[in-house]
Order: structure tokens, then C-alpha cells, then sequence
């Protein structure tokens, strides 16, 4: 598929293809969409060819400061923050999950506009990946539930950063387990069909990381994607 994947904003979405970012904002109900050609195309090339570092190179595409941010968001001092005694029998790997868990309710609650985008993005990728017409109707009769969202890899990793914390790896245990349940959801998710990460993964989509969009929100996504096609 030429367009790659897509992401929500708090006011749009975002659509990448292998060469160009397409962002779509929706303002006081007007629409404005921006084209950006990716920087060092060639180094992207590159790491999409190397297994394990073909998972960050994804991330990178769909948004740079996204990606500084989690980051950023992996170096907090989480056990700091949130200390929990031995007296519960939790290592540092059930206290990082932890944490990330109350901050994800927190985003959860309060950012009910960015799921409705996450919704709106949800359903047009899926016309999108079926052949269909993107057309408001087809659109709003979508699944919000897709195979191809970052939700499948976080259930993925969750196993895999508590199997990890075992170790004395002195690396990043989520990006390590991301790029794992990358390759993973690459090579496995659909020829094996891991039903327990789909069903997850499906529930979580559902009722928690996406609700359903406005005309104008799924209008808005229709019209970025449909201008990232241009570029793919």
C-alpha cells in the first residue's frame, strides 16, 4: 500500500507514505491540509530494510516530534515519581507499567476529541486498505477498529517489557519490546492470527482509544488521505 499508516491530532489527523507526510487540520469548520516531503528519504530507505529498526523508522515518518516525546517520555523517572515498595513485590518492570497506565487513563478522559479523530482515521485507513470509495457514507459505516493501529504492537509489548525486566539490559525496555512486537505484528499477526492480541487490542480500540467522529471530522480525514494517495 502506498499510504503506510496515519495518526490523530487534539484537531486533525496525519496520513505517510514512504515519501511525504500529509497533515490535515479542522479549524472552526474549515479544512486545511499540508504536504510535507520526508527529510533524508534515503536513510529511511535504509532502515526500512533493517529488521528491528524498520518499526522506529515508521514512527519517525508519521511525526518526529511524536517520537521525541516518547522519548522523552521513556527517560522520566518513573520510580521516582511513583515509588512502590518491595512490600508489594513489584520489580521495576510491573512499576514502569504501572505508571504508564495512570498517565494513559489520564490522556484517556481528557482528550475525547483527539479519539473522535482517532475514530475518523480508523475508518477511512479501513475503506482505504479494502478498495472501497472514500465517500462520507462508506466512511461512517466503518469499523473504528483496525488491524494496522499502534495498539496491536503496545499489547504486544506489555509481555514482552515484563519478560525483559528480568534481564539486566541497561537499554530502554519499551523501544527494545516495540521493535520486537513490531517485527512480530510484521512477520506473524496476520498469518498466524494471534487471537488474544487481536481481541485485546480490538476491545481497547473500541472503548477506550477511539470514539465515533463527526461528518466533519470523517470529511476531514477522507480529504487528507485521499491527498496522501497523491503521493504514494
Amino acid at each position: 500500500m502506498g499510504v503506510i499508516g496515519g495518526r490523530a491530532h487534539i484537531n486533525g489527523v496525519t496520513f505517510a507514505t514512504n515519501t511525504h507526510v500529509v497533515r490535515g487540520r479542522l479549524s472552526k469548520g474549515m479544512i486545511s491540509i499540508r504536504v510535507r516531503r520526508l527529510p533524508g528519504i534515503r536513510i529511511f530507505m535504509l532502515m526500512d530494510k533493517i529488521s528491528f529498526v524498520r518499526g522506529i523508522s515508521s514512527l519517525l515518518k508519521l511525526d518526529i516530534k511524536l517520537f521525541l516525546c516518547v522519548i522523552l517520555f521513556l527517560v522520566i523517572p518513573w520510580d521516582w515519581l511513583f515509588p512502590v515498595t518491595d512490600f508489594w513485590g513489584f520489580n521495576s518492570g510491573w512499576k514502569n507499567i504501572a505508571a504508564y497506565c495512570f498517565v494513559f487513563l489520564i490522556l484517556v478522559v481528557s482528550l475525547r476529541r483527539l479519539w473522535q479523530f482517532h475514530g475518523a482515521e480508523h475508518k477511512a485507513y479501513n475503506i482505504y486498505v479494502s478498495g472501497g470509495e472514500l465517500s462520507l457514507k462508506s466512511v461512517r459505516g466503518a469499523s473504528r477498529i483496525s488491524e494496522h493501529c499502534g495498539t496491536n504492537l503496545a499489547v504486544l509489548a506489555i509481555p514482552i517489557v515484563l519478560l525483559l525486566s528480568f534481564t539486566n539490559l541497561a537499554l530502554p525496555l519499551i523501544m527494545i519490546a516495540l521493535a520486537i512486537s513490531y517485527e512480530i505484528f510484521n512477520r506473524g499477526f496476520r498469518k498466524f492470527r494471534l487471537r488474544p492480541v487481536k481481541f485485546v487490542a480490538g476491545m481497547i480500540q473500541k472503548y477506550i482509544v477511539t470514539v465515533e467522529p463527526t461528518d466533519e471530522q470523517i470529511l476531514l480525514s477522507t480529504a487528507t488521505l485521499t491527498k496522501a494517495m497523491e503521493y504514494s
